[in-house]
């Protein structure tokens, strides 16, 4: 059952979940149409290259599919599919990746809620500066070294729990502290 979002329920993931696991083709495409788009646009975050990044979550499908007897019983179905996707990848395409972050970080909507009470001119200036902003901080974050990049994309972008985050870089819960620290430190830096 889809929420007021437009979302599915977490109850309905995890039947979605137990009937793939069980060999029914439903679960399988609830499932397909609930995370694909998600694992694409988490997939470009890895690699920019859409076609590659297509055919792994077009893959990471398949492989649900051929192997859905042995699927565990998982407790967070999402990070089961990034991790999923991201060891997809990188089994793949074993060289340097070419990393990206989206250019718009928030969106503009939340940008127009702050200012609609303002002048026409007033909200232009505000929204150029913000703007330019994000530009600036979008650019920093691709400066950024891949292991600390991953984890401000799995933290902030994604809203992984550290200890999410941790269980899907295959790192201990301090290396994820210490790497999300350093990233937010260099760009505090870079953007003062």
């Amino acid at each position: 059952m889809k929420n007021l979002k437009g979302q599915i329920d977490l109850y309905d993931i995890d039947l979605l979940w137990k009937q793939l696991r069980s060999g029914d083709k439903a679960g399988l495409a609830g499932l397909y149409r609930h995370y694909s788009k998600m694992l694409f646009i988490h997939g470009l975050t890895i690699n920019s290259n859409r076609e590659f990044i297509q055919d792994c979550v077009q893959e990471v499908y398949i492989d649900l599919w051929k192997y859905h007897q042995s699927l565990p019983a998982v407790e967070n179905i999402k990070l089961y599919f990034f991790k999923s996707l991201r060891n997809k990848i990188y089994k793949e395409h074993k060289k340097e990746f070419k990393w990206t972050i989206e250019e718009s970080i928030e969106s503009l909507e939340s940008v127009e809620a702050c200012y609609s009470s303002e002048s026409n001119e007033s909200f232009l200036i505000n929204f150029q500066r913000e703007d330019l902003l994000q530009r600036k901080l979008a650019y920093k974050l691709k400066e950024l070294p891949i292991r600390q990049k991953e984890v401000i994309q799995y933290l902030f972008f994604e809203n992984f729990s550290y200890e999410e985050t941790s269980k899907l870089m295959g790192i201990n819960l301090r290396s994820v502290y210490t790497l999300a620290w350093k990233a937010i430190s260099s760009l505090k830096k870079s953007m003062s």
